[in-house]
């Protein structure tokens, strides 16, 4: 029974894998799915809500957008902030719940998507997860 078992788990992260691939695919975007690690851009998010994105296409003021942030203090972290601005090319950003803005302009090509909404609570047991395992 044990092996079985372990072909049935196997035969889950498969389908699981599968369908992320499919999501990628429909969506346009490499992070169809994240879950939101901080307080940063509450009350519209929450820690532990997942957040379905598309392409990053057509970007305006007041779009939510999931971006590889590139400043000293946060390199190669994704962040989900809200667009409250441009400065030539680029993006300024700013966490709903933060006091001032994002303290670097975000780059068009280091947007990865662009949130079209949100499902409480579903994220955390990728929250606990990372924390436990730091994956």
């Amino acid at each position: 029974m044990k092996i079985r078992d372990l072909i049935e788990v196997i035969i889950a992260f498969i389908a699981a894998y599968i369908f992320y691939q499919f999501l990628i695919l429909i969506s346009g975007t490499t992070v169809p799915v994240v879950s939101v690690a901080s307080g940063s851009m509450i009350p519209k998010l929450y820690p532990g809500d997942i957040v379905i994105a598309t392409k990053p296409e057509n970007l305006k003021i007041g779009d939510i957008i999931i971006y590889r942030a590139n400043c000293s203090y946060l390199p190669n972290e994704d962040i989900i902030h809200r667009i409250i601005g441009f400065e030539n090319d680029k993006i300024i950003t700013k966490g709903d719940n933060n006091l001032v803005k994002d303290p670097c302009l975000v780059e068009k090509s280091q947007v990865k998507g662009k949130v079209i909404f949100a499902v409480p609570l579903l994220g955390w047991p990728k929250l606990i997860l990372y924390k436990l395992t730091g994956l």
